[in-house]
């Protein structure tokens, strides 16, 4: 029983013993920084810096053996600006620029920036420790951008295509100058650019005069091309003129051809017509006269066979019934006795119808 809790106590003194050993001859590294060694004595190998970095993790440090520093691996910005607000630095921090024509301007600068991968070490040994390596940086960012903004005129200050072209200038430069820091320059950003006052005024001035001038050259223009509108409009109207009565004339000219086609067709209409009407009125002529001799032959046929059919006895007959039909008598009176009314061969005697023989 004894042996068992004197070995409980051992494992608790041996578990506590590696805990505030963990802690005191360990650094933890988090994530988002670079960590570098330096070994004060050479117990546990060459003494100075460890000639490689040290990422995100648990790290031996045995004091006063090993120093650590550590340092920032993301992406850094440096701003420098009016506004002190928004400054890396407090207060106002832009960059001071004097024109290649004599003037002030005030130049805001964004720098992106990191250590190089696997180089801290190297720059812990050419700067040293701490925020020294961003004071490199500002201190190369502020004489780029003074050295060549100060190359241009302040009124090519105002173009924004000029502004990022110089910028790029400045990222050429600055990655060169910083690459023997062992930081790596990842974009060069102008965000503003405000001018002397005196100059602003000029500029306003300038800007002003400019604009009178294009304007008087407007009017003037303006004025030059109203001249050759009243041209244009002049020959374009004569033009209109010309054009007009050469299709009133034409008009005309199509009139009268029209006028004499249709008098010809008219013409030619009234001679075929007056030719058809008298060839009808030949012909119905013709017609009229063959029938009048017809009709004309008829009826002498018809006398002729009257006439000799009136030479017999039923001619006499034919006379005599005539002869009775224009009898007019209101008031006959006829004796019976010398009148025989039943003997009608005596009566017709009488009339005149002659016997047959």
């Amino acid at each position: 029983m004894k042996p068992i809790r004197n070995l409980s106590i051992l494992v608790i003194v041996l578990l506590v013993g590696a805990f505030i050993v963990l802690r005191v001859a360990t650094i933890y590294i988090p994530i988002g920084k670079v960590g570098v060694r330096t070994q004060q004595y050479g117990v546990f190998g060459k003494k100075g810096v460890v000639p490689r970095d040290f990422g995100p993790g648990w790290h031996r440090e045995i004091p006063p053996i090993d120093k650590w520093e550590t340092y920032d691996s993301t992406v850094q910005t440096l701003e420098m600006t009016r506004d002190p607000q928004r400054g890396s630095d407090r207060g106002r921090d832009d960059v001071q620029v004097q024109s290649a024509d004599g003037y002030a301007v005030s130049v805001d600068v964004t720098v992106k920036y990191r250590i190089m991968e696997g180089k801290a070490y190297e720059l812990f040994q050419n700067t040293g420790g701490g925020d020294k390596y961003k004071v490199v940086v500002r201190n190369a960012a502020q004489e780029a951008c003074m050295g060549l903004f100060g190359q241009m005129r302040t009124e090519d200050l105002y173009n924004p295509d000029n502004r990022r072209q110089k910028a790029e200038e400045v990222y050429e430069e600055l990655k060169i100058s910083l690459a023997d820091n062992f930081v790596e320059v990842i974009d060069v950003l102008i965000r503003d650019v405000q001018f002397d006052p005196e100059y602003e005024n000029k500029i306003r001035s300038k800007k002003l005069a400019d604009q009178d001038v294009e304007l008087n050259k407007s009017l003037a223009k303006a004025e030059e091309m109203k001249g050759k509108t009243q041209v244009i409009e002049a020959e374009t109207k004569k033009l209109v003129d010309i054009i007009t009565k050469e299709k009133e004339a034409e008009l005309v000219r199509m009139q009268a051809e029209a006028d004499l086609e249709v008098a010809t067709i008219t013409a030619e209409y009234e001679r075929y017509a007056t030719e058809k009407r008298a060839d009808a009125d030949l012909l119905a002529a013709q017609k009229e006269a063959k029938g009048n001799l017809l009709v004309k032959t008829a009826e002498a046929e018809g006398e002729k066979l009257r006439n000799a059919a009136m030479q017999g006895v039923g001619g006499s007959t034919i006379v005599a019934l005539e002869a009775a039909k224009n009898l007019n008598l209101s008031d006959v009176t006829i004796s019976t006795m010398t009148v025989d009314l039943l003997d009608l061969d005596g009566m017709a005697t009488k009339l005149g119808v002659q016997e047959s023989r």
